[in-house]
């Protein structure tokens, strides 16, 4: 049975009156004491619990526990009740179905909306006690999505007198309404709402038909040129439950700003730096710093027109010393102040370095044994530094090398080097050729060694200038010439014979200084056929006669004198060696009117008669007589 269709019987006053007065200490006795937050914060759907505790001291019956809401027109109406151990939830209000009551007598939510943002109370009613109640305030909050910000896509001029819009924060769908504010390079914006020329915004709110809020802030500026590279922000902040505020900021934004050219630089681009040489790729750069960017033009103080630049850059391409001068760039920037320099000048300076000039040049000659003196020379825009060199080695610094007693090998190129140290690659050169003329001159060859019939190859060299030319004094032959550079070379193939090493070989040179020969000497070795050599092979097939086939030969000679040798001194001692006259033995020493004394010396006796004591006699005594 629903207790709040039911009427429930108050005892009249006096009644009531005339108990407490028969009952001494009662109202002191009994009492009703509830408990309940003042406030509740939540989440917007979220589950929330409202706890009510009492406590009833004295002896009472059965409490019943109550909830009431708040309307906003200030009437109360119940929603829920507890009473004998039996919760129950009124009929008939916008929380039934959404609310149950816990086994501590609170009121839980399922999912916590806005119209949840009220008063709930719960009252104890405890017989002759009486009855007591709690209040709690519900607070509903819900997150704002990201802002959202709209930047006006204009370009603002900084010659405005007056502040220009510059973008629009929107903020949706939070509770309560959150709060928007402005910063610039991270530093916040004190905004005014008020209207003036500098610096305010304009705040708008709305509530969405889902109860939320939404809010905007129209930021508006007067920029200056400072703030062409400054990165605004839109906040955001917003309470939340049980902590501190949420705090959420937009992307950073720059503006699009339109303002005046008020400097100007004009720079060149050389690949070293500020020098310039002669053969350079060369950029002559002009920048203003106005927005948006204008066009340039550029001439030279001596007014020619060099033309107009959208970027500002002027290319000269491999310059010269012709292009050294005073340049000229103007920025056509037409809302610059009369008092701003739209112009610059920049003065390009080119070095340059002639080649070197040689003193003889091209080509000299000089005769053998003569003295010749190079100089050189070289002009630029500053004084080079010179230095000779022949071939790849350096000869050493300076414009002047002299050459004294020339000899073939002086003969060649020589090539003088400029070069300016200041200034990097900056260098020429120049290159004469020195001949030297003479007589042919020889080199007497080694002798050649062969065996009878060999093939051998004879090699002959002669400098000189002009180029000698080589002549052999064999007729059966084809010589094989080659020169370059003042030597020649000619080479032939003859075989070995008796008469060839006999009469030698001669080689010839002449030209019209005069002529110089040598001679081949030819050697044959004896055939040793127990001596293995490897021949090298001419062309044709034939062995080619060698030094290490001399050696050999030598060798072989050496050790057949000491085989006879020690033979012959065999025999000696085993007397088989015929003795001269009828088989009577000779000494091998000497006789001439000596003896030999020990040792084998021949000495002369008394008597006029020779004694000897041959070296071969054994024992040392008179050998025999041969």
């Amino acid at each position: 049975m629903d207790t709040s269709a039911r009427p429930r019987l108050r005892p009249p006053l006096p009644a009531l009156l005339l108990l407490l007065l028969l009952l001494p200490g009662t109202r002191a006795a009994v009492q009703v004491q509830v408990q309940v937050p003042a406030l509740v914060e939540t989440e917007l759907g979220a589950r929330v619990t409202i706890p009510c505790s009492y406590n009833v001291s004295g002896r009472a019956g059965p409490p019943l526990v109550e909830w009431f809401i708040t309307e906003r027109s200030g009437e109360r109406r119940r929603v829920a009740f507890t009473e004998g151990g039996r919760s129950a939830v009124d009929t008939g209000t916008e929380y039934t179905g959404r609310l149950v009551l816990d086994p501590h007598h609170g009121l839980e939510l399922e999912a916590a909306s806005l119209a949840d943002e009220r008063v709930f109370s719960c009252q104890v009613t405890a017989g002759t006690a009486g009855s007591a109640e709690g209040t709690a305030q519900v607070r509903v909050y819900a997150t704002p999505e990201p802002p959202e910000v709209r930047v006006n896509p204009w370009a603002l001029s900084v010659t405005e007198s007056s502040a220009s819009e510059v973008a629009t924060c929107i903020s949706r769908n939070g509770h309560p309404l959150p709060t928007l504010t402005w910063s610039k390079d991270g530093d916040p914006l004190d905004t005014p709402p008020e209207r003036n020329d500098e610096l305010y915004a304009v705040l708008r709110s709305v509530r969405e038909a889902s109860g939320l809020r939404s809010a905007s802030s129209t930021l508006y500026l007067r920029p200056r040129k400072r703030d062409r590279a400054a990165r605004f922000r839109c906040h955001v902040t917003f309470p939340r439950p049980h902590g501190p505020p949420g705090r959420t900021a937009s992307s950073p934004f720059t503006l699009v700003l339109h303002y005046y050219t008020e400097n100007v630089n004009f720079t060149l681009e050389s690949p070293h730096g500020g020098i310039t040489k002669e053969g350079d790729d060369v950029v002559l750069r002009c920048h203003g710093d106005g927005y948006p960017s204008q066009a340039y033009t550029f001439n030279t103080v001596e007014g020619r027109d060099l033309g107009t630049s959208a970027d500002g850059r002027l290319a000269l391409p491999r310059v010269t010393r012709a292009d050294t001068g005073t340049y000229r760039c103007r920025v056509l920037d037409f809302d610059s102040p009369p008092e701003v320099q739209l112009e610059r000048e920049l003065s390009l300076h080119v070095h340059y370095l002639d080649t070197p000039v040689l003193q003889p040049s091209k080509m000299a000659t000089v005769p053998l044994g003569g003295d010749l003196e190079l100089r050189c020379a070289a002009t630029g825009s500053e004084a080079p530094q010179l230095a000779w060199k022949k071939g790849q080695d350096w000869l050493g610094p300076g414009p002047v090398h002299t050459l004294r007693t020339v000899s073939y090998s002086d003969a060649g190129p020589y090539t003088c080097e400029a070069a300016v140290p200041s200034v990097p690659g900056l260098q020429r050169n120049d290159t004469v050729h020195i001949v030297v003329e003479g007589p042919p001159k020889m080199e007497d060859p080694e002798p050649v060694f062969g065996r009878e019939g060999d093939l051998v190859r004879l090699s002959c060299q002669a400098q000189g200038h002009p180029l000698p030319h080589i002549t052999w004094s064999l007729h059966d032959v084809t010589p094989e010439d080659s020169g370059a550079e003042g030597h020649v070379n000619s080479t032939v193939w003859v075989q070995m014979t008796p008469e060839l090493a006999n009469d030698g070989v001669r080689c010839h040179a002449h030209n019209r200084y005069g002529e110089a020969e040598t001679s081949f000497s030819l050697r044959i070795l004896g055939k040793i056929t127990f001596v293995p050599t490897v021949p090298t092979t001419h062309p044709t097939g034939g062995p080619l006669a060698g030094p290490g086939a001399a050696v050999v030969a030598v060798v072989v000679c050496v050790l057949v004198l000491l085989l006879v040798v020690g033979c012959f001194y065999g025999l000696q001692r085993r007397r088989h060696l015929p003795c001269r006259g009828g088989g009577e033995k000779r000494s091998l020493t000497p006789r001439a009117g000596g003896v030999t004394a020990p040792g084998g010396a021949t000495e002369l006796r008394p008597d006029g008669t020779e004694q000897s004591r041959g070296l071969l006699s054994p024992g040392g005594g008179p050998g025999p007589e041969c």
